[in-house]
């Protein structure tokens, strides 16, 4: 699998108002250990989701998830273990632990704190995107809107149109009967008008066409969020690692009266080596193309 995003945001703002749930746990943890005194109740033992938070916002991601882990198996506490199972889905997301993140959001997004809820159901979005499965993802982000409130409920509603446009959009490619191949063309005389490659990922203005001057370049998307195109970017990253491919680059520009941001992949003065790196990117809808970077002032 893809994986996500710039993660998304640091860990100890993402749980902000989950930690005051486990400081009321602590708390009853030692009021439970002074009533020993009296034969009261025993402690439980279990690990500390603070220390989980911790790990993971010092990116200890291993550590973290075997807290977490531990958190949900040891509590009694239904609330905790679903919040530990958010974290578990978190650091297992990070380690590309890709059905043990699955398993755990799905347990979270069943909470009754709509907080942890619409974050799990958020990140089962996010990694829908990762796989291409924008009807999915857009279902997850809007059961994660109706969950949130606030800036994360506008963000999850903004992520949900995207990713429904994009599915639509996929749709509409799908419908759309490929141009016949020229009938003179064969394995060692390519077609002399090819049919225009599919448009980049997201795409919903136009754009100018590109210098024919500038490098040659992998076009992986044209977005009307800065969100999801470092969504895009970073679904990407890791493929393109692997094939030895500089880190997606996001820039914006200015597309019919309406901002937009661009993904691509990599620099290239000749076509050739592009359409080789193109081939190891597996999202379908990347195309070689002309870069947008802006060119640098003289």
């Amino acid at each position: 699998m893809r994986r996500t995003a710039t993660k998304p945001h640091a860990l100890l703002a993402t749980f902000a108002r989950l930690i005051p749930q486990v400081d009321a746990l602590r708390t009853a943890h030692i009021l439970c250990a002074a009533a020993l005194v009296a034969g009261g109740c025993q402690p439980e033992k279990t690990a500390n989701l603070d220390d989980a938070l911790r790990a993971y916002d010092a990116k200890r991601y291993a550590e973290c998830l075997r807290i977490s882990k531990d958190v949900q198996s040891q509590s009694t506490d239904q609330a905790l273990r679903q919040q530990a199972a958010y974290m578990v889905g978190r650091s297992a997301n990070e380690l590309n632990k890709d059905e043990e993140a699955r398993s755990a959001f799905a347990i979270a997004a069943r909470s009754a704190d709509p907080v942890v809820a619409g974050r799990a159901m958020a990140m089962q979005g996010a990694m829908a995107v990762e796989d291409d499965r924008w009807a999915d993802a857009a279902s997850s982000y809007t059961a994660a809107a109706s969950k949130l409130t606030g800036a994360e409920q506008a963000q999850a509603r903004e992520q949900a149109a995207d990713a429904a446009a994009k599915a639509a959009e996929v749709r509409r490619l799908a419908a759309t009967p490929r141009p016949a191949a020229n009938a003179a063309a064969t394995p060692g005389n390519p077609p002399v008008n090819p049919p225009a490659p599919p448009a980049p990922a997201g795409t919903a203005v136009a754009l100018a066409p590109a210098a024919d001057t500038s490098p040659w370049t992998i076009a992986a998307g044209v977005f009307s969020t800065e969100t999801a195109a470092r969504q895009r970017a970073t679904t990407l990253a890791k493929e393109a690692k692997r094939a030895g491919l500089p880190t997606p680059r996001v820039f914006p520009m200015q597309a019919a009266n309406k901002r937009v941001w661009i993904v691509e992949v990599g620099s290239f003065t000749d076509r050739a080596p592009a359409d080789a790196a193109r081939k190891k990117i597996s999202t379908a809808d990347a195309v070689v193309a002309h870069s947008r970077v802006p060119a640098p002032p003289k």
